[in-house]
């Protein structure tokens, strides 16, 4: 899976609003830790709805989703685990 940093929408152009606008982005991974990160991310959220693109907003819930779709591209079938019974492994 091909990953690219991207500006938030208060650090610049083009940024994550104007790449979910031109189509480009195929799944968000989002955290905050200020409040004009927060600000951002509620902006973000709003888009990533309009568009039905999916949208993460921990490193664990992201990895989680990352080991999954590494899984279904080798044509394994998933398990129904919780979140962190996947995670636990190794």
């Amino acid at each position: 899976m091909e990953a690219e940093f991207v500006y938030k929408i208060s650090e610049g152009r083009p940024n994550v609003e104007d790449r979910l606008k031109n189509g480009d982005i195929a799944l968000v991974i989002n955290t905050s830790d200020t409040k004009s990160s927060v600000d951002d991310g509620k902006k973000i959220r709003q888009n990533v709805l309009r568009f039905k693109i999916p949208y993460f907003t921990t490193i664990r819930a992201a990895l989680a989703a990352a080991k999954s779709l590494s899984t279904v591209q080798t044509g394994k079938a998933l398990e129904v685990k919780s979140l962190q019974e996947y995670l636990s492994e190794k």
